[in-house]
């Protein structure tokens, strides 16, 4: 073969292979665009049917950290502590809040003025009747809604509703002594100031989120705020669109040597599956960022009994957090749980986790409109 000829050749050949590596790169390249748009298409996906799914991907989505935290801290330092005492002292000096006895009325006026203040024109009271042991109370649940930017969703079936509750009623040790003196301070005016300061805070911001805010009644009787409530929410054909239930009762009282300590409880064993998981996901979730952002130290256990079941009933996810005073709290359900008994500092604490939590979901929310 002449010298030109094996020169051509080998110029022919390595045109040949340059071609194959370039088509075999953009072959390549093209598998890996679709695989990540499959990837990126499913975690949108997850992210419709819940805003709480995208917790489990988190790790999918690219986020300045630093910068997330910076502005979340500033809004964490608006909770103030003077103010949770305040509404303390307040629903603590009514005699009592039994929701059988004359003094109801009167606490929720109180509630629905202080609502009203923070709220505008975005509070709703929830009439209600209730029979029990042959008498009619007529009774409320106070709500302050706080539209999101992403409301018109709800058309579609997005999950993007935040409901966050407590109860104001209180009870002494007899249940059946409706004029018994029952302050309450952390049974449940810490749950309640709690609603309150978020609310005040979370009023003057921008979400994508829809929050809601309720003060229920008659939880020691049952749970009679929570259950109207749920059922409610259901003849109005708004459940699709619940995407979290947080449940305060109780978040005021530590014993000096754990007072940093704050439950979290979370779903086990409800048929609803797939709301197990999602429930399990939130209290981790919340746990991390108890760790980002407090100084609690929160440990996750098994739902009680609390207005978060009949939501959990329904088949929604639900997280309860409290201080654990059931066995803790020597005042529990005794006129000696007064509001010299509590930890403002730890209260205080507990709401920064609270907001700091919503704030997060309110950022993962950006996905919900893909």
């Amino acid at each position: 073969m002449s010298y030109e000829k094996y020169n051509i050749l080998s110029l022919l050949i390595s045109i040949i292979i340059a071609l194959f590596v370039v088509i075999s790169l953009n072959s390549i390249l093209a598998s890996s665009i679709s695989f990540n748009n499959a990837e990126y298409n499913n975690f949108t996906s997850i992210c419709r049917i819940s805003v709480i799914a995208c917790v489990d991907n988190i790790s999918s989505i690219q986020r300045e950290e630093g910068d997330i935290k910076k502005q979340t801290d500033l809004i964490l330092e608006q909770v103030n502590s003077t103010k949770l005492k305040e509404w303390i002292n307040i629903l603590s000096s009514f005699h009592t809040r039994h929701t059988k006895s004359s003094h109801i009325e009167s606490v929720t006026y109180w509630l629905k003025n202080e609502f009203e203040k923070i709220c505008e024109n975005k509070v709703f009271v929830l009439n209600f009747t209730q029979r029990d042991e042959n008498q009619t109370y007529h009774l409320k649940n106070i709500i302050c809604t706080i539209p999101g930017s992403i409301a018109s969703f709800q058309d579609n079936n997005y999950n993007n509703t935040i409901i966050i509750g407590a109860h104001y009623d209180s009870r002494a040790e007899n249940i059946n002594n409706t004029e018994a003196r029952a302050p309450g301070a952390d049974d449940n005016a810490s749950g309640v100031s709690a609603i309150l300061e978020l609310a005040r805070i979370l009023s003057h911001l921008n979400l994508k989120l829809n929050l809601e805010f309720v003060l229920f009644s008659g939880e020691e009787q049952g749970k009679w705020g929570s259950n109207n409530y749920v059922k409610y929410l259901d003849d109005n054909n708004r459940t699709k669109n619940l995407d979290l239930y947080i449940n305060f009762d109780m978040i005021g009282y530590r014993p000096s040597n754990e007072s940093g300590e704050v439950i979290l409880e979370y779903d086990v064993g409800n048929k609803y599956l797939q709301n197990d998981n999602y429930s399990k996901t939130i209290a981790l979730f919340i746990k991390q960022i108890a760790s980002n952002y407090t100084n609690l130290q929160a440990q996750l256990s098994k739902l009680g009994n609390s207005d978060f079941i009949p939501f959990e009933a329904f088949g929604l996810t639900v997280i309860g957090i409290h201080d654990g005073g059931v066995t803790e709290n020597p005042n529990y359900h005794k006129s000696s749980d007064t509001p010299n008994t509590l930890n403002i500092e730890y209260i205080t604490s507990i709401t920064k986790m609270t907001l700091a939590t919503i704030l997060e979901l309110d950022k993962l929310s950006q996905y919900l409109k893909r």
